[in-house]
């Protein structure tokens, strides 16, 4: 009798096993791209309200930072991989009639991954056109590749209780004018972090605008810092005042960037110094020039639900603060924004992720109606499946967006 189409044949003589075992190699890693796409992209789309019974633990809460981080940093290449495994499983299942089902359900995990895929991806695309005008149909071109160069110099802008803070200096070519300055914030939960080249640094720089990208002193199991954080990086725009002849910056032309614990930052020391409420840890407050514009990205601005809503968030805010919202009220109050939005507010751009399982949007949305009421200049924009910290390094979607909003803010309000 002939054998049936797809059945395993064994030669006389040869074993079958290396065969068995390159379609058991096949079935693996299809299974492996299925899984990590279908579960990633499942977590994007979920709401995030779904998923807080499961981010009260540290480590569940870690995993889908993780993987959410890994989707935003693939982007499109998300549905190549889709298209991969879902080719992969297929081999495995017409490779032989042994282990049929397993491969048969790699195969539609895989499918349910590729059409996820597309769908995220294509809402992404549109949103991103429609928030910024630009299309980004395939980003980032090259997945887990970092971009900016090297800063044109490092300096100590000022040593505090003994310990040296530094900044690092991107410069715009020199022009007949004096150079706009963007002083910015890294993230890190207050508690860790550090400057760095990022996707904004070196961009910045080549369209014209001085960064100063600075270093504050972090918080920790004995250390909290919620008081010192905002005046570090006022201190370090008091060394920007005294050194704008020397670079040639117009420190009337003054913005503030930061993500998360740095997006908090940006907008906090804005707020608070166009409100003469801030006292430089180094300086005086009346060498401090007036921040003309803010742009946050997924920044904390409540710490008092950022401080109690996740596992990460409450051990971050404790270090921050040293304890909890009920032992200090006061302490969450002087480190949220709300509480310090006023006319003299600066036009803030807000950038946040829907799918942000750290940071909620809900919580950056109600920070940019509270600018609304105040009568501040302000834009939302929420890229939808997007997680916490998108395009740090990567050129991502998200950063490729960032910029283009970016630009056009810092043109209408550093003019």
């Amino acid at each position: 009798m002939a054998d049936e189409p797809g059945a395993d044949v064994t030669v006389p003589g040869e074993s079958a096993t290396p065969r068995r075992l390159a379609r058991l190699a096949l079935l693996v890693s299809a299974g492996v791209l299925a899984g990590y796409l279908a579960l990633g992209q499942l977590i994007a789309i979920l709401p995030v309200s779904w998923m807080m019974p499961l981010l009260g633990n540290a480590i569940v809460q870690s995993a889908v930072l993780l993987l959410g981080s890994v989707r935003d940093a693939l982007g499109s290449w998300n549905m190549v991989l889709a298209v991969a495994a879902t080719g992969l499983a297929l081999t495995a299942l017409r490779s032989g009639e042994r282990g049929r089902r397993p491969a048969a359900a790699v195969t539609g995990v895989a499918v349910v991954g590729l059409v996820l895929s597309v769908v995220t991806s294509a809402t992404l695309v549109f949103a991103a056109h429609d928030a910024a005008g630009v299309w980004v149909p395939f980003a980032p071109a090259v997945p887990f590749s970092t971009v900016g160069d090297a800063p044109d110099e490092t300096v100590t802008y000022a040593t505090v209780d003994g310990q040296p803070i530094q900044a690092d200096l991107y410069l715009p070519a020199p022009g007949p004018a004096p150079a706009p300055l963007v002083v910015s914030i890294h993230g890190g939960a207050f508690v860790a972090g550090s400057r760095g080249t990022d996707a904004y640094t070196t961009w910045l720089a080549d369209n014209g605008y001085a960064v100063l990208d600075v270093d504050y002193r972090l918080s920790g199991a004995t250390e909290h810092r919620w008081d010192t954080a905002d005046a570090d990086v006022a201190c370090a725009l008091t060394w920007a005042a005294a050194n704008a002849q020397r670079y040639n910056w117009d420190l009337r032309r003054i913005a503030t960037f930061g993500e998360s614990a740095g997006g908090n930052l940006a907008v906090n020391v804005a707020n608070k110094i166009n409100a003469s409420a801030l006292r430089p840890s180094c300086g005086s407050a009346e060498e401090l020039p007036e921040v003309r514009a803010a742009v946050a990205l997924y920044p904390a601005v409540d710490l008092t639900a950022s401080g109690t809503e996740t596992a990460l968030g409450v051990d971050a805010a404790r270090q921050y603060l040293g304890g909890t919202p009920e032992q200090y009220p006061e302490r969450y109050t002087a480190t949220s924004s709300a509480p310090h939005v006023s006319a003299a507010s600066p036009p803030t751009l807000l950038i946040q992720g829907s799918s942000d399982h750290l940071v909620r949007a809900e919580h950056t949305a109600a920070y940019a109606a509270a600018l609304e009421t105040a009568g501040v200049p302000q834009r939302y924009v929420e890229l939808p499946y997007v997680e916490h910290a998108f395009g740090t390094t990567e050129l991502d979607t998200g950063a490729r967006v960032t910029r283009e909003l970016t630009r056009t803010w810092l043109a209408e309000y550093l003019p």
